[in-house]
């Protein structure tokens, strides 16, 4: 005998709503949301805890995003925030060996793996903001305007911080000035 009391009926289907609406949001962006979190911790079980905890947290608080147009921004505002609070924790430790093989370990061309290995230990010496500014813009392939979204700031300041950590990507790497992109003096 089913009593099916309507309020739980109701509560259970808004619940449903708001879970399918939240799926919806995150499924395209889940993937740039690993890889913006593996690369701010250099380590795979981090990056996964970050991603848990941004998940959980972007849902909690899903009632707050005032338009789906806007979620990517929410989205990495909070996977921002708390890859930072983890940092200040860690006080900004340099990656380990096997930090930076993990995040390679499935290259199969030894050069490429080089290469990034020494683009990540010179990612590690880069200001906390100009780090996520450049991580979010290369390789999680967000906008400046998204990036200032998340940051705080003007559109021009990132685009500055992006300058910035360019420029001191090619140094530390060697690279010559003339031929990183958007690096000209």
């Amino acid at each position: 005998m089913n009593t099916g009391n309507p309020f739980h009926s109701s509560q259970d289907a808004a619940h449903r709503a708001k879970q399918d609406r939240f799926m919806h949001l995150l499924r395209p962006l889940y993937k740039r949301l690993e890889r913006f979190a593996l690369t701010m911790t250099k380590n795979r079980d981090d990056a996964k805890d970050i991603v848990g905890e941004t998940v959980l947290l972007a849902y909690e608080h899903l009632e707050q995003l005032r338009s789906d147009e806007a979620f990517l921004g929410f989205l990495f505002t909070i996977a921002s925030r708390v890859s930072q609070k983890r940092s200040r924790r860690r006080q900004e430790e340099p990656a380990t060996e096997e930090q930076v093989e993990e995040l390679f370990d499935n290259f199969t061309q030894p050069d490429v793996a080089l290469d990034v290995q020494f683009l990540y230990e010179a990612l590690d010496k880069l200001p906390t903001e100009q780090r996520e500014a450049i991580v979010l813009a290369e390789i999680t392939g967000l906008s400046h305007k998204e990036i200032q979204k998340i940051q705080g700031g003007t559109v021009s300041g990132v685009k500055v911080r992006i300058f910035r950590a360019k420029r001191k990507l090619a140094q530390l790497l060697g690279v010559e000035k003339k031929s990183v992109v958007g690096v000209e003096e």
